[in-house]
């Protein structure tokens, strides 16, 4: 599953909760606590039906799209110089 555009309420909430802790967190704690959710929402999911196969592969995919996705909105924004 890749990311819907749909989902993107959810990842502007958790921009603005990042947002509160801004200036208090550097970019490498905010990092590690992304990945510290992220293992925890895979201890989450259903054992039965979600193989540690199918959690690296959606993953993957949605690392390399939100990559893409901010490579991109840099690549067509218009900054100073």
């Amino acid at each position: 599953m890749i990311a819907q555009p749909q989902h993107e309420a959810l990842f502007q909430d958790l921009c603005q909760i990042l947002q509160k802790y801004s200036g208090q967190l550097s970019a490498e704690e905010v990092l590690a606590i992304a990945a510290n959710m992220l293992g925890k929402l895979i201890a989450l999911q259903d054992q039965r039906t979600m193989t540690r196969e199918k959690a690296l592969k959606i993953i993957t995919l949605n690392l390399e799209y939100g990559n893409k996705q901010v490579v991109n909105r840099v690549a067509n924004s218009q900054g100073s110089a």
